[in-house]
């Protein structure tokens, strides 16, 4: 982490990020034997394909959809960089032989990796997180880290909704474990990368599953049911309200997104003073607060959506990381 301290710093620099870049792939299409999630992969693959799968695309304003999928598990800001890999160790005894198997979004179906085939001890299986980082980076440049952050643990928590009895090793967020555990070399080793036609994933986060998981359908049927309400709609409910509240105001102005202006109420997360690694733990655990909250709302029938790409604000005012912007009883969108 302390080799990723300057990055992390930098996200939050007042510079704006320039033009877009070009993005690259939405997914690596990964060579390996498909296995379909849900007929032979049990609770592992079918949390990860219910969560995962699209769901029709997000509009734009005029109505018309883009190629972006809507998912249960929402965007935080970053573009949807995150990946989900699992690991099933030797000994495992479930619906999957032992391998390494990634998610293929497009086709919706989980691939065994052709190298290494196994892995090399028994163990738990893991779902494993990675993020690829070309459409967040091409959009947000020195702004991504915490945007990869925050779409990653979005994702977690649902997991952990789905599959109760899941939980988090010690060493969960630790690069280098993560990255031991899909035998994956780091992001910067393109390299590598490139000979196998494959973009570079950063691996963040690894979860750990009971021997015998089960699904929660009851948390299964409220998130694969969240949407979350599209900008234009909280524009639409400004028109009807008056001026925002302080809270509500200094959301918009520190992330320059106006249409937060017409949210009911909003809750915000303060930046951590470093990002040293007890800063990068923070910044992991504000953002899992705010999947949590997300979560939560939804299910009782409110509109929420992530607010992210805060930038270092005038002295005086306590700078954000992330916010939700919230619609009561407004979950349409």
């Amino acid at each position: 982490m302390i080799s990723s301290r300057a990055i992390l710093e930098s996200a939050f620099s007042p510079d704006p990020p320039g033009a877009p870049l070009p993005p690259g792939p939405r997914a690596n299409l990964w060579p390996g034997e498909p296995v379909d999630p849900v007929e032979v992969g049990g609770a592992p693959a079918t949390a990860v394909h219910r969560l995962w799968r699209a769901r029709g695309h997000h509009p734009r304003p005029d109505g018309t959809l883009t190629s972006v999928p809507r998912r249960a598990v929402p965007s935080a800001g970053a573009a949807y960089p995150v990946q989900w890999h699992l690991v099933v160790p030797p000994g495992h005894g479930g619906h999957l032989g032992p391998g390494r198997y990634v998610y293929l979004p497009a086709s919706e179906q989980f691939v065994r990796r052709l190298e290494p085939r196994v892995p090399a001890r028994p163990g738990p299986v893991e779902v494993v997180l990675t993020v690829q980082p070309g459409r967040t980076f091409g959009r947000y440049r020195h702004r991504a880290w915490p945007l990869w952050v925050a779409d990653a643990a979005y994702a977690l928590e649902a997991l952990l909704l789905l599959i109760p009895d899941a939980h988090l090793p010690a060493d969960w967020s630790d690069l280098a474990a993560v990255r031991r555990a899909l035998d994956l070399p780091r992001a910067a080793q393109t390299a590598w990368w490139l000979e196998r036609g494959l973009v570079p994933e950063i691996a963040l986060a690894r979860i750990r599953l009971p021997l015998a998981p089960y699904l929660d359908e009851v948390a299964s049927a409220a998130i694969s049911s969240r949407r979350s309400p599209a900008p234009e709609l909280f524009q639409q409910r400004r028109r009807f309200q008056g001026t925002a509240s302080q809270d509500v105001a200094e959301v918009a102005r520190q992330s320059g997104q106006s249409w937060v202006l017409g949210a009911d109420r909003v809750l915000g997360w303060a930046r951590p003073a470093g990002l040293d690694a007890g800063g990068y733990a923070r910044l992991w655990q504000l953002h899992r607060e705010a999947a949590r909250h997300t979560y939560s709302l939804n299910a009782r029938g409110h509109g929420v959506r992530g607010v992210s790409g805060f930038c270092t604000p005038p002295a005086g005012s306590p700078p954000l990381v992330h916010a939700l912007a919230i619609l009561e009883n407004g979950a349409d969108g």
